[in-house]
């Protein structure tokens, strides 16, 4: 398939002089200098994540004439080497480095040791020290599939897809991928395709697919937005538009109900709500969303969450940028994605197999006022039949389009467009075989371009071009200390839940509570973390004759 030309595409919307906003609004030298530079502005492609300290995604312990492991996942290879370094503060105590092709630079899971010394040899003082780790790559001449549609990516009937980008997280680079039809799951995959440490799936206990949109089963779970806390908001579009909140686990039963049917916005008995994003984060995040309601819908919409992380009862919402003929968001919109300076971006999805075809837009920074009036909108051609997904990169730069194309019985008329984020040019289509079918679209942290395709059922990352590096600063930290205390437990109590101790050890140390019926025989039944030496244990017990320890963890 031959890719739509950009002189077609582009239609630059300005808002008449008069409007308070004017200068919002973008000249055409503005443009020309933008285009160019987001031509050759792209960021690293190849990073580290799932950065762990012996094993522990809290903290490692290191004592004179100990050792540590630091193992890390590189998302691809990095063909010019991997520089390590422990760090005091803002000093750097030890370095290491790893010539590419060599271990600790391949894709996938790599490791080094640390025995707590600085670069001359001297064990280093007690304190905390974190491990920092760079990884460069050369990178490709062009967007480049770095993932092989394998198994590890496999995909069945993907809809939602989201990446952790919180550089402070443990999970930081996690990928979130939600699976319908048959399956109904969320895939939890670490950034080379392999599973979470706690497994890669889980529906978090709910019974996707049972919701009022009866023979539309294939549209749950639907959509995902990773907060900046760490949240995992995911969409039940066929449960009526429900948000749900979970941890980076996707826990079973664990979950918070963010969005409800009492915050609809109208009293329609059939809500249906789509397009999941969120900024902000605790009091101060926004859920974002699109009223896919055909015909009625109000638009977009979003809520500001209470300290429960919910949107309060009832709360039916601000609409941002409605539906009208006035705008170019004439019809249903059926995803969004905001950028870092508050740019609103988003698709309706017109289902014809004419003009006007589906349209991407954008919109102004909200300011208290409805936006009508958009920055830019481009479509208006029919080869953009079903948009999905919207995405906009860290910064700024590229709007990602998820484009589904025809009927599946009908293969071959996906896209996967990138458009400038500035002004609507199309940039590229990254289609690879003309029958792929783009449900959605996200990016990392790092300028990774993520996509799921529905004909071959997987997840893919497409890696920007040009040479790159990454600095991953992990988020466990290392401890150290000149002498290990034995821990106490202390102050047991015992109520209705199990067994309550009083833990008096030593700070940003992980500690196993042991069980045993004999005192001879010990087994982990708790694991415990705490920045603070002393802390509160509670635990469920199997008995009253039980004996109970604490000891580090291993």
């Amino acid at each position: 398939m031959s890719r739509p030309d950009a002189s077609v595409l582009a239609k630059v919307l300005c808002c008449p002089s008069v409007n308070s906003r004017s200068n919002r609004f973008i000249t055409i030298g503005l443009l020309v200098f933008t285009l160019f530079f987001c031509s050759i502005s792209v960021r690293a492609n190849v990073y580290a994540t799932d950065i762990r300290i012996d094993g522990s995604m809290n903290a490692g312990v290191i004592i004179p004439g100990g050792q540590i492991a630091v193992s890390y996942i590189l998302n691809e290879d990095a063909s010019l080497g991997v520089f390590v370094k422990i760090i005091a503060g803002t000093n750097v105590v030890w370095t290491n480095s790893f010539a590419g092709g060599s271990a600790g630079t391949l894709v996938g899971s790599n490791s080094f040791v640390w025995n707590g010394t600085n670069q001359a040899g001297t064990t280093v003082s007690p304190g905390v020290y974190q491990v920092s780790i760079t990884a460069r790559s050369s990178g490709y001449s062009t967007w480049t599939n770095i993932t092989d549609d394998g198994p590890n990516f496999s995909a069945a009937t993907p809809r939602g897809i989201d990446v952790n980008r919180n550089t402070n997280s443990p999970y930081y680079g996690r990928v979130f991928v939600s699976c319908t039809a048959s399956v109904f799951t969320i895939l939890k995959c670490n950034a080379d395709g392999s599973p979470g440490d706690e497994g890669g799936s889980s529906d978090g206990g709910l019974t996707w697919g049972s919701g009022q949109m009866g023979g539309y089963a294939d549209y749950s779970p639907w959509k995902i937005a990773v907060g900046a806390d760490d949240t995992v908001y995911i969409n039940d579009f066929n449960g009526a538009g429900l948000v749900y909140g979970f941890d980076e686990t996707i826990e079973t039963n664990a979950y918070v109900d963010v969005v409800r049917e009492d915050n609809y916005p109208t009293n329609d008995d059939f809500p249906q709500l789509s397009g999941l994003y969120v900024t902000g984060a605790g009091t101060n995040a926004l859920i974002w969303m699109t009223d896919e309601l055909p015909v009625t819908s109000v638009g977009i919409l979003r809520w500001q969450l209470t300290s429960n992380d919910v949107a309060a009862t009832n709360d039916s919402g601000t609409i941002v940028a409605p539906v009208t003929n006035t705008s170019p968001l004439t019809q249903t919109p059926y995803d969004l994605a905001v950028d870092t300076n508050g740019c609103i971006y988003t698709i309706q999805s017109i289902t014809n197999n004419g003009p006007p075809g589906d349209v991407v837009m954008c919109f102004p920074p909200y300011a208290g006022i409805p936006e009508t009036n958009a920055l830019w909108a481009v479509g208006f051609d029919p080869t953009l039949y079903n948009t999905y997904g919207i995405a906009v990169d860290q910064t700024a730069t590229f709007v990602a389009v998820a484009v589904r194309g025809a009927d599946p019985s009908s293969p071959g008329t996906g896209l996967l467009n990138l458009y400038y984020a500035t002004n609507g040019m199309l940039f590229t289509n990254l289609d690879q075989t003309g029958g792929d079918q783009y449900t959605d679209v996200a990016w990392d942290n790092v300028g990774n371009l993520y996509a799921l395709d529905d004909a071959a059922e997987v997840w893919r990352a497409y890696s920007p071009p040009g040479t790159n590096q990454a600095t991953t600063v992990a988020a466990p930290i290392i401890q150290a200390y000149n002498a290990l205390i034995w821990p106490m437990l202390l102050n047991p109590n015992v109520d209705t839940n199990g067994i309550n101790f009083t833990l008096q050890g030593q700070n940003n140390v992980t500690y196993w509570i042991e069980q045993s019926p004999d005192m001879m025989t010990w087994t982990a039944v708790a694991t415990n973390f705490s920045t603070f030496a002393t802390r509160a244990v509670s635990i469920p017990f199997a008995d009253n004759q039980d004996f109970y320890r604490a000891v580090v963890a291993q």
